[in-house]
């Protein structure tokens, strides 16, 4: 008989990246409706057999996100004092921009969270808030579509969301079993694991031991699969990757150059990413001046939270630095007909596929760079003008930045302003010294082959349900 999975996806991006990755590709011993609350052409082009329903309206009341918060603040307290490792309260339990009403009201999670950092205190914080999600109509109104479509198992595509948190719920209470896929490769130290499954997809061995590290009483290696991610499989694909020309005509590239391409980060970390873009275009301006090898810098922000301190970087270097914008321009510059994926995610593996190097201040692009064989480098050293609130000793403490322990050359550091040139003289020896080991590390963060993704997690399903 075939088995009925309702996949849950409540963000564009994770629905996006699961569309490249075939997994809607979906064996004929499976049914599949897809739940989710995103806008995507990719809905329009799933296979027929494929049911599609949007999720309920959202109504969590105040209360709710206050226990949310609350909960993810003193996890990190509590993993400070039973982790080897001490620096979880680096993590920011706080929205990036902020007004008085909301800085009196995480003062106050902070200080509450002192109060519940035990294991008894977080049990007592999850009861509180999966009560009040329960009293919500987002969750009856999901229970009582579950009991009406009567599925085999839930797969839900992102466990950080607090839009996932009631249909999973609501499933667990119907006793339908759920698996819940982790979404990034540095979530698990955040804390902000929002929902219990009944099983977990990971990305690889070193999430499944970091799993049962920070989830020793939740979860043992019997509830854990590891799948790899869907967030790579695009760079498998070569229908995604944008025609050199065109890619190069679009955004006025200089075709005699090696680009260089500057990935920004969120406002909240990346306060000071211009004055390092600026370090960046400096350096490349004064090389290019004595070498005949020459560079042009290209600039990725962050497509979610742009950084309005790129812009005057922008006006002042732009013979030497080309914003490549996230989003490609249709009506100047029509794709073939026969390009019929996401160009969003074209123009990524564009970007990073026609660069010779990524640079940034401690961004997880350094991985997407490293998958398609690219050196990665983060600046390391202080702007003597940088922001107040920002301290690049205390971004690079960060928990997941232990994955560099056991191969700490995976990406070269720039500790000052002057490497940069050096670096530059330098380019194709470096590119060359940590080549293997930037490959180990990229396979021990994300399950190789990429593109059998797919295939791994239909081959878990299968298990789960026979």
């Amino acid at each position: 008989m075939r088995k009925k999975i309702i996949s849950i996806f409540v963000g564009y991006q994770s629905f996006e990246n699961h569309y490249a990755s075939d997994f809607f590709e979906v064996p004929q011993e499976f049914d599949m409706l897809v739940w989710h609350n995103v806008k995507s052409s990719a809905l329009e082009k799933l296979p027929n057999s494929i049911q599609t329903q949007q999720l309920p309206s959202f109504d969590y009341q105040g209360k709710t996100d206050f226990l949310r918060y609350l909960k993810a603040k003193t996890t990190l307290r509590y993993n400070d004092k039973v982790q080897a490792r001490k620096d979880h309260l680096l993590y920011r339990v706080s929205p990036g921009k902020s007004n008085l009403k909301k800085k009196l009201k995480f003062d106050i999670i902070s200080f509450l969270s002192r109060f519940y950092a035990s294991k008894s205190g977080i049990q007592k914080l999850e009861d509180k808030f999966f009560k009040q999600t329960r009293i919500s109509n987002y969750y009856k109104e999901c229970l009582a579509y579950l009991k009406a479509e009567k599925p085999d198992i839930i797969y839900c595509s992102h466990q950080v969301s607090s839009l996932s948190l009631a249909p999973v719920l609501a499933a667990r209470d119907l006793g339908i079993p759920v698996v819940s896929f982790i979404h990034s490769w540095d979530n698990l130290p955040k804390g902000n694991k929002m929902l219990k499954a009944d099983h977990y997809f990971v990305w690889s061995d070193y999430m499944n031991a970091e799993m049962q590290q920070y989830y020793t009483d939740e979860v043992n290696e019997n509830k854990i699969t590891v799948t790899g991610t869907p967030q790579f499989a695009c760079y498998t694909q070569s229908e995604y990757l944008i025609e050199k020309d065109l890619f190069y005509n679009a955004y006025k590239l200089p075709k005699d150059k090696k680009l260089l391409c500057f990935s920004g980060n969120f406002t909240s970390i990346g306060m000071d990413d211009p004055l390092y873009l600026k370090d960046l275009a400096e350096a490349v301006k004064a090389h290019n001046q004595t070498n005949t090898e020459q560079y042009h810098v290209i600039l990725r922000a962050n497509p979610a939270d742009y950084n309005q301190g790129f812009i005057p970087i922008l006006a002042h270097y732009k013979d030497v630095i080309t914003e490549v914008i996230p989003t490609w321009n249709h009506e100047e510059f029509p794709l073939p007909e026969t390009y019929k994926v996401n160009s969003n995610l074209g123009v990524l593996y564009s970007t990073l596929q026609y660069s010779s190097a990524i640079f940034n201040i401690g961004s997880t692009m350094a991985l997407d760079a490293i998958l398609l064989g690219k050196p990665a480098y983060y600046c390391h050293y202080k702007q003597p003008n940088g922001h107040k609130d920002f301290n690049i000793d205390r971004l690079y403490q960060f928990v997941h930045f232990k994955t560099f322990d056991k191969h700490p050359k995976a990406v070269h550091i720039l500790q000052s302003k002057n490497q940069i040139i050096n670096m530059l003289q330098d380019f194709d020896t470096l590119e060359v010294q940590n080549r293997e080991e930037r490959k180990k590390w990229a396979e021990s963060i994300a399950a190789h082959p990429l593109e059998n993704v797919q295939q791994r997690m239909y081959t878990a399903f299968q298990n789960l349900l026979s």
